[in-house]
Formats: C-alpha cells, structure tokens, sequence
C-alpha cells in the first residue's frame, strides 16, 4: 500500500468553502492565488539555508510551510515539509537538497491542482 499522502484534500477544501457566504469561491480563489505566490520566495529561502548550512532558517521556513500547507489543504506539500524540518532539526543536511526537490515537486503539482478544484465550482 502507498503511504503517500494525497497532493490535495479535495474534502478540506469543500469544508472552506462551506464556512463562507455566497462569494466564498471567490474569496477562497484570492486566498489560495496569495499562498500558493507566497511559496516560491519561501523555496528560495530553503535553497539558500541549505547552501549556507544554516539549519535553523531551513527548519524555521520547512516547519512554516508545512503549517500552512496544512490549512491550504495540501497533505503532500506538508509532508515533504515535515521530513525537510526532521531533517534540519537534526543537523542533517546531506538529505536536504533532495527533501527540498521533493518539497518543490509536491508544490508544482499542487499549485495547478488548487487552481483548478476552485475554479470548477
């Protein structure tokens, strides 16, 4: 069986839409556009820390994800985060750079997956 957790929670995002009035979708969209911009200067934070060895700005910006990715509905993305801050909590920067590949793999097949699920309702 694969534990991979799913890329989007389809159901979280229905439950978000519930908590709003009739112009949720719209306002989910925009909040969802703003977060998912947020990520790649997120990334690039990543990438620099891992370079510097820097284990505490790695851990803080993996850990920060993986919170919001949690709210936004993307398990994947949260995952990936979680082993990436396991990893720089624990000084172990050998595995970061491909933890870091699959953090941003989990992102880019996320992004155009939110996209879609909020423009289809």
């Amino acid at each position: 069986m694969d534990d991979t957790p799913s890329v989007l929670d389809v159901e979280q995002i229905s439950r978000l839409r519930e908590l709003g009035q009739e112009d949720a979708g719209e306002m989910l969209r925009g909040m969802f556009e703003r977060y998912l911009e947020s990520i790649p200067p997120q990334l690039t934070r990543m990438r620099e820390a891992i370079a510097a060895g820097n284990t505490a700005v790695l851990a803080s910006e993996a850990h920060g994800l993986a919170g919001s990715s949690a709210v936004y509905a993307l398990p994947r993305l949260r995952h990936c985060c979680l082993a990436l801050e396991t990893h720089a909590r624990e000084q172990r920067l050998n595995e970061a750079g491909p933890l870091l590949d699959a953090v941003q793999r989990a992102f880019e097949e996320a992004a155009p997956l939110v996209m879609a699920e909020l423009s289809a309702r």
